[in-house]
């Protein structure tokens, strides 16, 4: 459907607003009444805009997924340092669950019921090691880091990454989280060696 810019806007109002609603109740218990009623809309003028609830979550994810990827590019690109590319990478990760909810749960839920978000999760995948590599490819032409394999160095710190995240998010205070990020980029960036 062909809409005009008013229309975009008031379809882009309404994936805003269910935005919200799904991260307050969730997916599974949200209703298309509880997005018209925060919408101030009656629920045919969302059925205009979405044939279904997974439409409009789809477009929610969707919508939250660019904004977090935009945040990351234009974050990092600001930064001189390959080491405060990272550690800036690692916090906006960090804080999904909080800024980008829904984006967050999808990409890290196991469900496969959703073609879209199983599709969309290939892509995020490959765009984080793409993002990781181009951080680290950085560091290297710098001459701050030394990687044989870069390709190998993104996947081996992304999957630490996101086993470390789970336990960062559920047990540390912000103010704790960015000195424990510190911490993990010592070990990242010197290792464990002493030398």
């Amino acid at each position: 459907m062909k809409l005009t810019r008013k229309k975009k806007l008031e379809r882009n109002r309404i994936i805003k607003t269910a935005g919200g609603v799904f991260k307050k109740y969730g997916f599974r218990k949200t209703t298309m009444n509880d997005i018209a009623h925060a919408s101030g809309k009656a629920k045919s003028s969302v059925y205009y805009y979405f044939k279904s609830k997974s439409e409009i979550y789809n477009a929610v994810i969707f919508s939250e997924g660019r904004q977090y990827r935009k945040k990351v590019l234009n974050t990092i690109k600001k930064l001189k340092t390959p080491e405060d590319r990272l550690k800036a990478y690692i916090i906006i990760r960090l804080q999904t669950d909080k800024v980008y909810t829904n984006f967050y749960y999808a990409m890290n839920s196991y469900t496969d019921e959703n073609d879209f978000i199983k599709r969309l999760k290939i892509i995020y995948d490959k765009e984080e090691f793409r993002i990781f590599s181009s951080i680290l490819n950085y560091g290297v032409e710098k001459g701050f880091f030394k990687i044989y394999d870069i390709k190998y160095a993104a996947v081996g710190i992304v999957t630490a990454m996101r086993g470390i995240e789970s336990v960062l998010l559920h047990q540390h205070e912000n103010t704790e989280t960015e000195e424990a990020v510190d911490n993990i980029l010592q070990i990242i960036l010197y290792g464990i060696i002493k030398r």
